[in-house]
């Protein structure tokens, strides 16, 4: 048996789920702890979110316990498995852009520093670093700029920070809320300010908690399926240090696996009447058989007429828009359950599995069962 220390700061369920499923399977007895660790604790691992090295230095033989940690830099006996936040920026940027938004905001108590392999730690600044590529800015309210990672900012200082800000923000506008610890704060400030939610302000929540999103004031749409991935890969990490196997010395990476649509974004943002319903009529009816054809009709339109509007506002065309819907559900289906790839294929569009698994290998490069299999692998 092996003896594993889970110390989270910010625990989550789906994390934590998949690091105790991990452990069952492989004879671990894992004890859960938050910042305050069992003084003179021992063992054979460690998992960790964010606590840092003058913390983990209270373990007894800290030099020679393995740590696997969600953000301290790889080297020695620690290890690190983080987010792919430029990946998780190019999603984000893409599904906005794609419902015509060209202004972008994102709020957090600071910048956070840091930079892994190329990439960075903050996904505020990720986000930012992505929409410069494409000649967009990013509007920014930080409330405390000084403000250490373990500290908390007076709630009274935040909602006047996000009242001055929201305020005076142009509009319309997507804004990235990067914590979902500040998702009420932003609702409670919007609402103050008589705001519409969506028609002013679309939202997105970094979070794989459907409970703080869907039961929000305004159902709020999320990223989903990083932290899942995140708990598997660290328990399998850990896992092959403590049998002394060979690891990887560079960050571990995990990639969302799709964006999950809430009214928060509920919303289009592009001047053409006629794009505006062909876009609205995709949306609605992506999961279903239809075709390019059918919006260009439900648009009043020829479909060369819809291209060329898809081409002008959205820069891509409509069968690029319909197929990114279809691939970004498929992608959810396939890490969130256990359905049939009939099923699956019946649910996003395709008229079998075998359309399907042809369109998403063409886009991904890979197949739906190994692309399954990679984000459940123990």
């Amino acid at each position: 048996m092996k003896n594993v220390l889970c110390a989270m700061w910010q625990p989550h369920a789906s994390l934590l789920g998949e690091i105790y499923d991990f452990g069952s399977c492989h004879n671990w007895q894992i004890e859960l702890c938050g910042r305050r660790l069992p003084p003179g604790w021992a063992g054979d691992g460690i998992i960790t979110d964010y606590l840092q090295l003058s913390e983990l230095r209270m373990i007894r033989n800290f030099e020679r316990t393995p740590v696997v940690s969600r953000e301290l830099p790889p080297g020695g006996n620690i290890r690190t498995v983080a987010c792919d936040t430029s990946l998780m920026a190019s999603m984000i940027s893409d599904y906005f852009r794609g419902k015509g938004f060209r202004r972008f905001a994102a709020i957090d108590a600071r910048e956070w520093s840091g930079v892994f392999d190329g990439r960075w730690l903050d996904p505020v600044v990720a986000l930012r670093e992505e929409l410069s590529r494409h000649g967009l800015p990013l509007e920014l309210c930080y409330w405390n700029p000084e403000q250490r990672s373990d500290e908390l900012s007076d709630y009274q200082l935040i909602m006047k920070k996000l009242r001055r800000f929201f305020r005076t923000l142009p509009k319309p506008v997507a804004l990235l809320v990067p914590n979902s610890m500040y998702l009420a704060v932003v609702y409670r400030v919007l609402d103050a300010l008589k705001i519409k939610v969506p028609e002013e302000i679309a939202v997105l929540c970094n979070t794989d908690n459907a409970m703080i999103t869907e039961k929000a004031s305004i159902p709020t749409t999320r990223i989903n399926g990083e932290l899942r991935e995140v708990g598997r890969k660290m328990a399998e990490l850990l896992h092959d240090m403590m049998n002394h196997r060979p690891v990887p010395e560079r960050t571990v990476y995990v990639t969302p696996a799709a964006i999950v649509s809430r009214r928060s974004s509920d919303v289009l943002a592009v001047p053409d009447v006629k794009l505006a319903t062909a876009v609205s009529f995709l949306l609605r009816n992506y999961m279903n058989f239809i075709s390019v054809e059918d919006a260009a009709e439900a648009a009043g339109i020829s479909t060369s007429m819809l291209n060329r509007l898809f081409r002008k506002h959205l820069d891509k065309t409509p069968m690029a828009f319909l197929q990114e819907l279809r691939l970004n559900r498929i992608r959810d289906l396939l890490d969130g359950t256990e359905l049939s790839l009939s099923e699956i294929a019946r649910r996003s569009g395709y008229g079998s599995s075998m359309s399907l698994s042809l369109a998403f290998k063409r886009a991904t490069g890979t197949t739906p069962g190994a692309y399954r299999l990679a984000r459940r692998k123990h």
